[in-house]
């Protein structure tokens, strides 16, 4: 089987697992210091007695309960656990594995007598082979503790057999899908582990296993070419072996056969994946990019905030004063409601104790996987500053970019809701929380820049697909409209004639659809100008729009006399029936179109 990736860089993680093979399989060695015995029954019995063995702590971070956890060992079990971890990061396909040394040497660091990761197995954390997923990286501790339960179980195997099952790949997978659980943290959860399962046969024979971690995608690929699979197989990497080479010969060979370098394959086993769509969305993308500036026109005020966001965070985490003006300062800006602004910055002066001890979580240096963060993070914010699960996550998107802004950028439910339903990418689960939103709009980020890359457009990171998600789904030009065919209204937000309106106000289409979708999420546009230039005229004529699809408006002039009592309510002097004069409460602009609006739910004021 051709299974083994080539792509650049490839070489260096194979290196690298090969590497850990020696060290921990065939002797004892270590990964971080050869010749020192680390990859021992001692030292893994150890780390299994402290790791997988301790009770969980409800509420605490992979980190810190890890630390608590490891409290006091040896130097050799540090090194190993750091070890292991160095194994679990090596599939996960990044381009930057800064994070991933991070985990590591914090683990390191706890050791009396702390060790450093070789620069040549630094090298091998990058390019990584495959996306294991959400599970993957939440369910860290079976992943890791997997890892730690199979090595124990190898080293109960004599030095013969040991050899027998690197030189045999299905008796050695045989061997890893038949291990027996006996650690309090693994006992009953052996479906958590399935993707380090994957990951480690590919790793260990990459010519004979797929270089894919999900379980599912193997059956489904196996099911949906099924009439490949002449001679009888046991298990579905068998069947896999019979179906590559048959695709190759049809298709040709090459890294990511069965995914995004391969459309007409993976199309015939995802249901969900349709090449047109994404075809269509990148098309868009390419359009964006030749006719505007990524960085200005979209990246460089985000990475501002993230700068602003991050000396904010240096703050918060040492309790300094003014912490709090940092951090309302940081988030200002259109990334967030500005009602929803409103509400976090009351509670940051109202309730600074909770909202510093929030962001201490939220930002705190030690390694927690954002899931984590997330999840803690709105668990502490109260209903009065947020207004709901997409909401929260908007503000917690936002803080997260003080981490990293170009791998953490901003989120908002409405915008990769469109984006899902453009390209036929899966939606977030029926009930899903903050993290899970956050976690899969990351994912369609990954994917976006994946099927960039297939189509010869290179994004650069998460915030480049995410600027262009954010482009693409406001902006509509009149030729996107002309192919697309006639517009269904659904209310007079989205007018079926819009053209119509851009040619009478002589507006671009792009331009006068950015406007209406603006007043539509934020019921606000604020025109700025010199006076003569048609602000007022463009705002009643679109005003006037909404009237003639069922809604109505009013206009309002403030000036330095206009008071409550004019906008909202107030008593107005009048003559009674009689002619005397008197005062009657009087309903100002405000109330009169509430009152409609709310007569009229289903038309706009």
């Amino acid at each position: 089987m051709g299974a083994r990736r080539t792509s650049s860089g490839a070489d260096k993680v194979y290196n690298a697992a090969g590497t850990w093979v020696e060290h921990a399989l065939r002797t004892d060695g270590s990964l971080f210091t050869p010749g020192q015995s680390i990859w021992s029954s001692r030292w893994l019995g150890e780390l299994h007695q402290r790791f997988l063995n301790q009770p969980d702590e409800p509420g605490a971070s992979f980190g810190d309960k890890l630390q608590a956890q490891l409290k006091d060992s040896p130097p050799e079990v540090y090194q190993l656990m750091g070890e292991a971890l160095y194994f679990y990061f090596l599939i996960v396909a990044t381009k930057n594995s800064t994070r991933e040394q991070q985990v590591i040497n914090r683990v390191l660091s706890w050791s009396p007598s702390p060790v450093s990761i070789p620069p040549d197995l630094i090298a091998g954390l990058t390019p990584g082979i495959a996306d294991p997923g959400r599970d993957f990286h939440s369910g860290r501790p079976f992943q890791v503790g997997f890892l730690i339960e199979f090595i124990e179980r190898w080293k109960e195997k004599g030095v013969d057999e040991q050899q027998m099952l690197l030189g045999d790949p299905w008796k050695f997978r045989e061997f890893a899908m038949g291990i027996d659980f006996r650690s309090e943290l693994l006992k009953g959860a052996s479906n958590r582990t399935r993707t380090q399962r994957e990951a480690l046969l590919h790793l260990v024979f990459p010519d004979t296993f797929e270089p894919i971690v999900s379980v599912d995608h193997k059956e489904k690929i196996a099911n949906s070419f099924a009439k490949f699979v002449t001679a009888p197989a046991e298990n579905v990497d068998r069947r896999l072996e019979q179906i590559r080479p048959r695709l190759e010969a049809q298709y040709g060979s090459g890294d990511d056969l069965f995914y995004y370098n391969n459309p007409e394959i993976q199309s015939q086993w995802d249901d969900g994946y349709n090449r047109y769509l994404w075809d269509d969305f990148v098309g868009h993308a390419r359009n964006w990019m030749e006719t505007t500036s990524l960085d200005s026109d979209e990246n460089d005020y985000k990475v501002e905030i993230g700068r602003k966001l991050s000396v904010a965070r240096e703050t918060v985490l040492a309790g300094a004063d003014g912490w709090g003006y940092l951090v309302k300062n940081g988030i200002a800006g259109n990334l967030i409601h500005p009602i929803e602004q409103s509400k976090f910055r009351h509670w940051i002066d109202e309730f600074p104790d909770d909202a510093l001890r929030a962001l201490q979580i939220m930002w705190a240096k030690e390694d927690a996987p954002v899931a984590e963060r997330v999840r803690a993070f709105c668990g502490l914010l109260p209903p009065s500053a947020s207004s709901g699960t997409g909401t929260r996550m908007t503000v917690a998107s936002v803080l997260l970019m003080a981490l990293n802004v170009h791998e953490y950028p901003p989120f908002r439910v409405t915008i990769f809701e469109q984006a899902y339903e453009r390209t036929g990418y899966d939606k977030p689960a029926q009930g899903a929380d903050e993290a899970a939103l956050y976690e899969h709009a990351l994912g369609f980020l990954g994917r976006f820049i994946q099927e960039a890359s297939v189509r010869r457009l290179t994004l650069r990171h998460r915030l480049d697909a995410q600027s262009l998600v954010w482009a693409i789904v406001n902006s509509r030009d009149a030729a996107q409209l002309e192919d697309e065919g006639p517009q269904q209204s659904s209310g007079p937000w989205d007018p079926v004639n819009i053209e119509l309106l851009a040619d009478e106000i002589l507006w671009g289409v792009g331009g006068l659809r950015k406007i209406i979708d603006g007043l539509k999420d934020k019921r606000q546009v604020i025109f700025q100008g010199p006076p003569g230039t048609g602000k007022t005229y463009v705002a009643k004529r679109i005003a006037e729009w909404c009237q003639e699809h069922g809604g109505e408006f009013e206009i309002v002039q403030f000036h330095p006399s206009y008071s409550y009592e004019d906008f909202v309510e107030g008593f107005r002097p009048t003559l009674t029936a009689g002619g005397q004069a008197g005062f009657k409460l009087t309903e100002g602009p405000l109330r009169r179109i509430a009152e409609k609006a709310e007569n009229n739910p289903d038309s706009t004021f």
